[in-house]
């Protein structure tokens, strides 16, 4: 089934297709760029989510393309920051911070804060809509601390300053492989391939 992925950002879009390559879900990009402008002001990730693959396929429909879209909302929720930035984490910091900055944004809001008091989670949903079905939304989630500063080169957002536990290093520290096996949206692409089986 072609599915088009409501996202500008090619570190997700990487993940997705790894996630959904042995999948009904053929996940592809439209010929020509689309750009979404969309208002991601839904207090969830599933109604971000939802604004996103709505706006996609509202799009594809102008240029009378009938399929699948797939979308993701996704965030980081600091336990000692009461859940921040949450559904607010690609805007953290404000909307013309880079990522980097974002980052060292967070870092230094939670200076001084001890290891054991910085526990976090990300999470991701998923959002499928297809022609003439329920929208299927879904989520996945990984637990972790944040780090006091930054390691890793891979991975992309907040993953440098992620700690996996489990691994002992960053989320930018292990390998796509590593990663992608464990992550949030993994957990999130799972549960939708779930979903996918259930509804035949």
């Amino acid at each position: 089934m072609k599915t088009y992925v409501a996202t500008g950002n090619p570190g997700k879009l990487r993940e997705l297709k790894v996630f959904f390559a042995k999948s009904p879900l053929q996940i592809v990009t439209p010929r020509k760029r689309i750009d979404l402008d969309v208002i991601e002001s839904a207090p969830t990730y599933e109604g971000n989510a939802l604004l996103k693959a709505h706006a996609m396929a509202s799009a594809l429909r102008e240029r009378r393309v009938s399929a699948a879209v797939l979308a993701d909302d996704s965030g980081l929720e600091v336990a000692a920051l009461a859940g921040r930035p949450g559904v607010h984490s690609a805007r953290y910091g404000g909307p013309d911070l880079d990522w980097p900055s974002r980052r060292a944004a967070l870092l230094d809001e939670l200076r001084g804060v001890p290891p054991y008091r910085r526990a976090a989670r990300f999470v991701c949903s998923l959002a499928l809509i297809e022609p003439e079905r329920e929208p299927i939304v879904v989520r996945g989630e990984i637990g972790g601390y944040i780090l006091e500063g930054e390691t890793g080169t891979g991975g992309f957002g907040y993953d440098a300053v992620f700690l996996y536990p489990p691994l002992g290093r960053s989320f930018a520290a292990l390998s796509e492989k590593e990663k992608n096996a464990v992550s949030h949206r993994h957990n999130a692409a799972e549960a939708l391939l779930a979903m996918l089986r259930e509804r035949g």
